[in-house]
């Protein structure tokens, strides 16, 4: 049996593009409709209830995300298709989650269906994946809540509960406030890259903390932070001075 996919995107060279690929690369995958907007894309998903739904970000005025907000736990494994490398791309890729850049390229397309099949076979997460759509709408600075890859999924945390992050190779442990620590699936530098650079400094290659929790500092080469639930934190000599002048700044 095949699959069956939809496509909904606003530019007609786009979906023609995409639905060839489809055709030619995909023989286990069925089209069964297209749309261009956001309305028409809800009513194609709702009518032909596909398992996969290659959706692009920007619709005309409009976004994918208040499409698959309106489809609530009841939408199909999304691939989300975009030709822009923005805030959002970043926060998707972040949280592993499906996406494809234009133009696309057949191999890539290929292991995001793999992957859409397989996953279409387990149980979703509907909470945390509208956490992460909220997200995503948001500019960087407006973001109150992260949804942190981990092993078994993705952890919804406040920004504001985040006391300081440490890196550990490949994996950063997010230490928050009254809760216990979260091991995410990415490196510091990724993590950093979506939090506001206001409210969030490196002190170390190795740390990234919240200004806001920040209670004290040790003078010495680098010296070192005091965090509000008294942890230490040494700051590297490179690192000083831009942490003083944000401190300054807080």
């Amino acid at each position: 049996m095949k699959t069956t996919a939809v496509i909904v995107d606003d530019e007609e060279r786009a979906r023609a593009a995409l639905v060839s690929l489809v055709r030619s690369e995909l023989p286990q995958v069925e089209l069964v409709g297209t749309a261009d907007s956001v309305d028409s894309g809800i009513a194609l998903v709702k009518a032909q209830r596909p398992v996969i739904l290659f959706l692009d970000i920007e619709l005309s005025d409009r976004t994918g995300f208040e499409l698959l907000e309106a489809l609530g736990a009841e939408r199909p494994h999304v691939i989300f298709t975009t030709a822009h490398e923005s805030y959002a791309v970043k926060a998707i890729r972040f949280s592993a989650l499906d996406y494809l850049l234009k133009p696309i390229d057949p191999a890539e397309l290929g292991i995001a269906v793999g992957k859409a099949i397989g996953a279409a076979r387990m149980p979703q997460q509907p909470d945390q994946f509208l956490s992460l759509l909220k997200n995503i709408e948001q500019p960087k600075a407006q973001v109150k809540r992260l949804a942190l890859p981990v092993a078994d999924g993705l952890a919804v945390v406040d920004v504001e509960d985040i006391l300081y992050c440490q890196s550990d190779g490949h994996y950063t442990t997010v230490s928050l406030l009254n809760k216990k620590p979260v091991v995410i699936t990415r490196n510091i530098g990724q993590l950093e890259d979506l939090l506001d650079p206001k409210e969030f400094v490196r002190v170390h290659h190795s740390s990234l903390v919240a200004l806001r929790h920040v209670s004290r500092y040790v003078r010495g080469d680098g010296g070192e932070v005091i965090m509000a639930d008294g942890a230490t934190l040494m700051v590297s000599k490179r690192k000083k001075s831009d942490l003083m002048a944000r401190l300054d700044k807080s």
